[in-house]
């Protein structure tokens, strides 16, 4: 499976994961990070675990302190299980909400499928990780990186803090890089999305003022606390559009059509969508409806079913 291996800094590399499903090349990232201590912020899902344990070799990483999972979702953790055998004695760190599915992946397996589809398939099993080896990231200690609690993605998600840079998962919505910057930039905001909650994650997460955050969907950024104010204006901008939509009388299907139009209409930061073709295309039109039905639901809390 192939791997695209970038040096970030000479302590911080960037592993793209390339699954074999068309249009989810540079999708997923994976983070090394080589200083006092050496650890992994996310694995990717298992069918990339080889390409993984390759990039590291190819590092000469033979030894890891800990692997951290931001959530356990099958993109960011489904290679979890493998990594640990091939490091034996490093330490799993995630949730403690998240530890059940990691002990036992089924009914994880169910849900990705639902949500999915083949999709789910093609990202690979899920091997279990053994009890001994997983620490809830709440009784995390470490004085080089520091769990920062940050539901909103899933109500289990978790960055990571080292003195110059912040892994934030999905807790900063998705990001990828263009010539100049960031070319494109949407919510990942999947149902249940609780509006409030994922507000409160990015101030936290704007508090630790970052130099550079590091995105499990893709590529890293410099004036991460700039980054992470756009994406909070984002949030805020699509939270008015589905408010605006649901007043006009807009339900179900309809509504969420209207709300997908008026935000291509009014976000900047997701219009080079329009110039998506094919699978690429495809894939990020399912997670921009995916990111708007959780929207709908938040407010359908607030108003009554929209349906």
């Amino acid at each position: 499976m192939e791997h695209i291996l970038y040096k970030v800094s000479d302590d911080l590399f960037m592993v793209g994961l390339n699954p074999p499903i068309a249009g989810y090349e540079s999708f997923l990232s994976a983070w090394i990070y080589v200083g006092d201590v050496t650890f992994l912020v996310d694995t990717g899902p298992s069918v990339t675990a080889g390409a993984l344990v390759k990039a590291l070799e190819s590092l000469g990483v033979s030894r890891l302190d800990y692997i951290l999972l931001t959530h356990v979702h099958i993109d960011h953790a489904g290679a979890a299980g493998d990594l640990a055998v091939f490091f034996p004695e490093t330490q799993v760190v995630c949730h403690s909400r998240g530890i059940p599915h990691l002990l036992n992946p089924h009914q994880l397996e169910l849900s990705t499928a639902k949500v999915l589809g083949e999709t789910a398939v093609q990202y690979g099993p899920v091997r279990p990780v053994s009890e001994s080896r997983l620490v809830p990231a709440e009784s995390f200690m470490s004085n080089s990186v520091m769990p920062v609690p940050t539901p909103g993605h899933a109500s289990h998600h978790v960055s990571y803090q080292t003195d110059r840079y912040l892994f934030t998962g999905e807790a900063a919505g998705a990001c990828f890089p263009g010539v100049l910057g960031i070319s494109y930039m949407r919510p990942s905001t999947p149902p249940p999305f609780y509006y409030d909650i994922s507000l409160q994650s990015l101030e936290t997460l704007m508090e630790l003022k970052p130099e550079r955050l590091c995105y499990g969907h893709y590529g890293s950024f410099e004036f991460g606390e700039r980054v992470l104010w756009q994406h909070r204006e984002q949030l805020r901008l699509w939270d008015s559009i589905v408010t605006s939509e649901i007043s006009r009388g807009q339900v179900g299907a309809d509504l969420e059509l209207s709300v997908l139009k008026s935000i291509l209409e009014t976000d900047p930061l997701v219009l080079p969508f329009l110039d998506m073709e094919g699978p690429l295309r495809l894939r990020e039109l399912f997670y921009l409806q995916n990111s708007i039905k959780g929207f709908v639901g938040n407010a359908s809390r607030h108003t009554g079913p929209l349906s």
